[in-house]
């Protein structure tokens, strides 16, 4: 009863949060592992999944599930922390630290659940599963202030003179039917297909405050909106094979989606809106175009390994690497390879301790000069976590994520949009030049993720 409370008070503390960067505002946020328990070990679970979503990473995986019939909850919290800082330097242009312009924390929903149904046919144990999930997610926040910093070191709080938002919500979501076939309990195959459906919207804002107002009057706020919607259908395949009684081996393999995308960019359709470039011809057209109507997630090849070392109390190693080839997405992204490791010990009391890490990577695009080049960014996250049953058919798993990542980035709001002489005690010693390459912003993120899932096996 003590683990069931528990459990209800988790549940509503943390009921599936979910937060996002605003670097993937419009590519959108990956969202790959909803198992605690992979989780927790890193998502390191090509090999050794013995929970139902597992099978999202490797459907070989549920194969092996060994209940007959069961379901998953999960629910998800992640808080991302986005700071963005100037570099300071002294009168003598030396380097003195960086100072924090715009900070962020955001909270957003989301939520998976599934079912499976096993049966047994000699030596031959067939598995179904339905699962419902958001695949990519585009919400993400992000806010700050302009400020007229006279007289703000006279005791006297600086007056705001335009608020800036970016606001972008939405998601791709998946429902996926999943079969695999396990002979002996010791080969397993398994094939996912999935129907992708689901929509974005974002909105960037320059909102004037009354004060600036009051000073220039012919000033307007001023609106951006992308929307879309997204159309797809994805294949993963996978295979795991047991081959020892300590040792085994998984495979999975899912293709590039291109995805179908309607909407419009500012009144502007989709199909005729440029995103961004890789250069002109002589006419000065855009070349090598990325439009808004172009959706791609790449193709993902992972392996992993599973051992269990002859400990009285149990033990189980994972280790996965993934291939992931980004220049299905750009030419102008490298193909990159993703590491996940995990270990789960159980104690005296059965309580398992669950400790992982992993290193991936992302792009973005940037402009300079009338060039596109991409930032290279790398994420590695440290996991750790625990379960235990109740109810006798019920198991509760939790994970705790923590990761980090830096990169470089211009204003998102460019300086030259508040050259306004009026709203300023002193313009001729402002300098509204839009900064460039030469001094760029550094971004700091952490995350923080906290996942939970209920599982329910007879």
């Amino acid at each position: 009863m003590k683990s069931f409370l528990l459990l209800i008070l988790l549940l509503l503390t943390m009921y599936n949060l979910y937060s996002y960067s605003i670097l993937e505002s419009e590519t959108g946020n990956y969202v790959a592992n909803f198992d605690a328990r992979s989780t927790a070990m890193g998502s390191a679970i090509a090999s050794g999944g013995n929970n139902l979503f597992d099978a999202l990473i490797n459907p070989a995986n549920l194969g092996f599930v060994q209940n007959k019939l069961g379901c998953q909850f999960t629910a998800l919290v992640l808080k991302d922390a986005d700071n963005r800082s100037l570099p300071m330097y002294n009168s003598f242009d030396a380097y003195c630290d960086d100072a924090t312009y715009a900070s962020n924390i955001n909270y957003f929903s989301d939520y998976a659940f599934g079912a499976h149904y096993s049966m047994k046919f000699s030596d031959i144990n067939s598995a179904v599963s339905v699962i419902y999930r958001p695949f990519i997610s585009f919400d993400s926040n992000y806010s700050e202030e302009v400020r007229n910093n006279h007289n703000s070191d006279n005791n006297e709080y600086p007056p705001i003179i335009a608020k800036n938002y970016i606001d972008s919500e939405g998601a791709i979501n998946s429902l996926s039917f999943l079969t695999a076939f396990t002979y002996k309990d010791f080969v397993s195959c398994g094939i996912e297909v999935s129907r992708l459906l689901g929509d974005s919207d974002e909105e960037r804002s320059i909102i004037w405050s009354d004060q600036a107002l009051e000073k220039l009057d012919i000033l307007t706020d001023t609106t951006n909106t992308l929307t879309r919607e997204f159309e797809a259908f994805q294949v993963k395949v996978g295979g795991k094979v047991k081959i020892n009684q300590r040792l085994g081996f998984g495979i999975a393999f899912s293709p590039k989606i291109e995805f179908d995308v309607t909407g419009d960019k500012d009144g502007v359709d989709v199909e005729n809106a440029v995103y961004t470039y890789t250069g002109f011809d002589s006419l000065d057209i855009p070349t090598d175009s990325l439009m808004y109507s172009e959706f791609i997630t790449p193709t993902r090849l992972r392996a992993g390994i599973s051992y269990e070392p002859r400990n009285i109390m149990k033990t189980y190693f994972n280790c996965d690497i993934e291939y992931i080839k980004w220049s299905d997405v750009n030419s102008l992204y490298d193909d990159e390879l993703s590491y996940y490791i995990g270990i789960e010990h159980s104690l005296k009391n059965k309580m398992p301790i669950r400790l992982g890490f992993n290193y991936q990577t992302c792009y973005s695009l940037h402009q300079h000069s009338g060039k596109v080049f991409a930032d290279r960014v790398t994420i590695p996250a440290f996991t750790a976590g625990t379960g235990f049953t109740f109810l006798e058919n019920f198991n509760f798993d939790v994970s705790f994520e923590f990761s980090t990542r830096q990169y470089e980035a211009l204003d998102l709001f460019p300086d030259s949009f508040y050259d306004y002489d009026e709203l300023w005690e002193f313009p001729q010693y402002l300098n509204f030049q839009d900064r460039g390459w030469e001094n760029p912003d550094t971004v700091k993120e952490t995350f923080f993720g906290l996942h939970t899932s209920i599982s329910f096996k007879w």
